[in-house]
Formats: structure tokens, C-alpha cells, sequence
């Protein structure tokens, strides 16, 4: 009797979990898993990992009270109380950790449940970023080890670009100090991997192992797509200043041209050396390299046209400045000066208008005076 009851647990543990909805959720929206039961019950909601036999606890519904399992704590939340028999629980944000079965049951009949939900997570593959701004490529699975036994690599093609292997982090060639993970989400299943100062040699597919280049995570492949900036349009005054973003340290190339039809002239050049100024700024520019900024100082009216921001080594376009300078504001001397310069004009102009009128009136003055009267 005993084997018996032995052999029917084994073929129990053997059949897949059975579940009666499938729902899919983007990571880190939210989701209703539905259950509706009789009024004023105690229900518990439950939760398996998928080819894990315990069930966890994900929160417990009794009559004027609510809480939450570990692992759900502040995530999770139920209308019961104000729609009696809505027993449906809101999970926000949803982690990649999520994923599995979830069941709804009154807490004293455990048979039957009111509502069975497998639950799948959906991750996003393709990741564009302006260059110069940072990217997370997402990558998820289930990490099941202490924090001092992660072990978590990034590649792009055949080549390494950032690996976590029991607290010591190395770094693929042009990724260092640039990338990294959080160990503590990494526990959750989240092993997304933060590229900082994106730069348009960085686009490629990546993929993410853990514990062995065997065990991919999920999605099989992130691509990185980098793009440039808009162009923005800068009014600057006359002897003001002008500030170019770079996006980017090096490489990147500054050149500027009057307007279509014209000649691109060099402003500035840094590609794997000593940054090279062009002859049309090289008293006037100055270098923010902490800030990726280049300033132009005692703006004039030649200088009004498109500066344009561009990568040497791929030709693509960072950025581009449209930039219209105004006429400096007059002094109170050079107005007064103006001013009175038109009375003067004004002055001369009256006058000789009445010398010229001046023989004409004498001449008719006199065609019209009376004849004497011994003449009469």
C-alpha cells in the first residue's frame, strides 16, 4: 500500500501543471490575473515556477485583510475588499521572475481552484538610443545561485564585452568602465547589461549567458541600433557664444559650411590624438571635453550657417547646429549719434528747399504790387 501511495505521488510530480488561461505581459507593465469567487471568503493566491514543485505564496486574501508573499511585497494589489467577490489581484511592475503558474483558491478548499493562469513574459529585443545617451539591452533568466556565485557574460559576435564572474568584472576592448549590471536584480532574474555614451560602433547583436556559455538568457539576442540628434536651430548675438554638443569625446569631426551649395570647412577634428582646431576658430574654440562641448567664442556675422557633428571612422551624422547670428544691440553713444545725424540731413534738406523757394515768392511779390498812384 505504501508503494502504491509512493508510485501515484511520483506520476502526480510527474504531470505538467495544468492550467486553464495563458496570458502574455511585456516586462515591467502590469497585469491582472483574473479570479472571482463567493462574497466575504478567505482566498490565497499561489504561485509555482515552472519545473519547480513548491508553491510560494503570492498574497492572501482573508475577510478585512491583506498581505503578501515574499518576493511580492508592494507589487501586488486586490479589489476584494470594496467589490466583494472580485478576488482578481493587479501585479505592477512585473519582473522577469514572475513567469510560471499562479492559482486562485478559497483558503479551506484546495481541490478545485476558482482560477489557474500561466503566465509568460514577453521581453523586448530591439533597442535603438541616440548616440552619446545610455542603453539597456535586456536579458532574463532564472538565476538560482548566492550573490558571490553569479556568473554572467555579454558578447557581441565572438567577442567578449562584459563578464561578472564571482564578484570580479572584466571588460570586452572599447567597453571598459562603460558597461555594467546590477548583481541585486540580477538575483531576480534581471540581467540586463547598461551601455553608457553609446557610440555608432556599439550597434550589433548581443547575447547574454549565466552560469555557462551554454545557458542563454531570454531574448536569445538583444540589437543595439545607435541614431543621431535632430538638428537644433541657436539665434546667437553678435561677440556672443555659441556651444556645439559633441555627444562623444573621440572620435568626432566639426565642420561648417555658409549654406548649401558651400564648402565644408574644418572646425575641429579628434580622431585617436591631439584634438586639431580648424584656422576659423583656432583663437576662438574652446574644448569641454568633461561636458562633450565645444564652445565658439565672439560669434560674428560670417559665422552664421550649419556646423555639423559627424563620426570620422563611420562618416554617419552626430548632430548639426543651424545657427543665425543678430546684429549686436547700438550703444547709447552710436544712437545718439544716428539721431543726430538724421536732424542734420533733415536740417540741410529743409534748408535748401527755402532757398530755392525764397526768388520765386520776391518775384512774384513784385509782378503783383500796385502802380503808383501818379501813374493812375
Amino acid at each position: 500500500m505504501r508503494f502504491a501511495s509512493f508510485c501515484v505521488l511520483l506520476a502526480q510530480l510527474a504531470v505538467p501543471p495544468v492550467y486553464s488561461v495563458r496570458m502574455f505581459v511585456s516586462f515591467g507593465n502590469s497585469l491582472t490575473l483574473p479570479c472571482h469567487g463567493a462574497p466575504s471568503r478567505d482566498v490565497v493566491w499561489l504561485f509555482q515556477q515552472d519545473e519547480l514543485p513548491d508553491w510560494l505564496l503570492v498574497a492572501k486574501l482573508y475577510t478585512g485583510f491583506f498581505s503578501s508573499g515574499n518576493g511580492f511585497q508592494g507589487r501586488v494589489e486586490s479589489f476584494y475588499l470594496t467589490e466583494p467577490g472580485n478576488y482578481s489581484l493587479t501585479l505592477s511592475p512585473v519582473v522577469y521572475s514572475d513567469l510560471g503558474i499562479y492559482k486562485c483558491q478559497y483558503k479551506d478548499e484546495t481541490e478545485i481552484p476558482l482560477s489557474d493562469v500561466k503566465l509568460e513574459i514577453r521581453v523586448p529585443s530591439n533597442v535603438s538610443i541616440a548616440i552619446g545617451m545610455s542603453a539597456s539591452l535586456p536579458c532574463f533568466g532564472k538565476i538560482n545561485t548566492r550573490a558571490d556565485d553569479l556568473d554572467i557574460l555579454w558578447m557581441r559576435g565572438g567577442e567578449n564585452v562584459y563578464q561578472l564572474h564571482k564578484n570580479t568584472i572584466t571588460y570586452g576592448p572599447r567597453f571598459e568602465n562603460r558597461t555594467s549590471l546590477s548583481p541585486e536584480q540580477a538575483l531576480c532574474g534581471n540581467m540586463s547589461l547598461t551601455i553608457r555614451q553609446a557610440q555608432f560602433s556599439d550597434e550589433g547583436d548581443y547575447q547574454c549567458f549565466y552560469r555557462s556559455p551554454k545557458e542563454s538568457g531570454n531574448p536569445d539576442y538583444a540589437s543595439l541600433f545607435v541614431t543621431g540628434h535632430p538638428t537644433q536651430n541657436f539665434t546667437v548675438k553678435a561677440g556672443g557664444l555659441l556651444s556645439i554638443l559633441l555627444y562623444a569625446a573621440d572620435p568626432v569631426r566639426v565642420t561648417f559650411s555658409a549654406g548649401l551649395g558651400s564648402d565644408e570647412v574644418l572646425i575641429f577634428n579628434a580622431n585617436k590624438g591631439p584634438a586639431r582646431y580648424g584656422e576659423r576658430c583656432a583663437q576662438r574654440c574652446v574644448l569641454l571635453a568633461q561636458n562633450y562641448t565645444l564652445l565658439l567664442r565672439s560669434v560674428t556675422l560670417e559665422d552664421a550657417g550649419v556646423y555639423k557633428v559627424t563620426d570620422p571612422e563611420t562618416k554617419k551624422t552626430i548632430g548639426s547646429v543651424s545657427l543665425h547670428v543678430s546684429a549686436p544691440p547700438l550703444s547709447a553713444g552710436a544712437l545718439a549719434g544716428i539721431v543726430l545725424g538724421v536732424l542734420v540731413v533733415v536740417l540741410l534738406v529743409l534748408g535748401a528747399l527755402c532757398f530755392l523757394e525764397v526768388p520765386q515768392r520776391t518775384k512774384a511779390s513784385r509782378a503783383c504790387s500796385p502802380l503808383p498812384s501818379s501813374q493812375c
